[in-house]
């Protein structure tokens, strides 16, 4: 399965948010990185969250895996990443 990739400055402004954060991630963030998962978070825990590419011929149907860390919110802090990531995507695949 193949996965969306975030925009290259996602990790590098996450780890400077996180720094002025209570939230402590428990994954080895280089790891979280190198498999291009993304985290909402706050102040309670956060969301781990990675997204598959269209699984079909439309770009409309997608699969979404969490996994929750005393975090009940959906992701909404990654509503930019994904986008962007979407649209890089379709860009490659020269849908845009």
């Amino acid at each position: 399965m193949k996965f969306l990739v975030p925009p290259s400055t996602y990790y590098k402004q996450l780890r400077e948010n996180l720094a002025n954060s209570k939230c402590v991630i428990k994954e080895d963030l280089d790891a979280i990185e190198e498999q291009n998962i993304l985290i909402d978070y706050d102040d309670n825990g956060y969301l781990l969250q990675i997204f598959t590419l269209p699984v079909q011929d439309r770009p409309t149907l997608f699969i979404e895996i969490i996994q929750r860390a005393n975090h009940n919110g959906f992701g909404a802090g990654n509503f930019k990443a994904l986008f962007t990531a979407i649209e890089l995507e379709q860009l490659q695949r020269g849908n845009l």
